[in-house]
């Protein structure tokens, strides 16, 4: 009837049908909606600069590790 698949193996089968400019789209809507939310919230414009620091590297360490460390 149904196959089972997991969730990590459905995300592979979907992600490899993307390529670089797919990748580079939705980091750009990312940005916009991002942007979208500053305008409809204007609060969240006026939260300091070292949170927003903070938060990016926080994202940023997990992916960089399995980049450049992970063998």
């Amino acid at each position: 009837m149904f196959k089972s698949m997991s969730f990590k193996s459905f995300l592979e089968s979907k992600t490899d049908k993307l390529d670089y400019l797919d990748i580079g789209l939705i980091k750009w809507s990312c940005i916009a909606f991002g942007v979208l939310l500053a305008m409809l919230f204007p609060s969240l414009i006026e939260i300091s600069i070292y949170w927003i620091v903070a938060i990016v590297l926080i994202l940023g360490v997990r992916p960089m590790y399995r980049a450049y460390f992970k063998k």
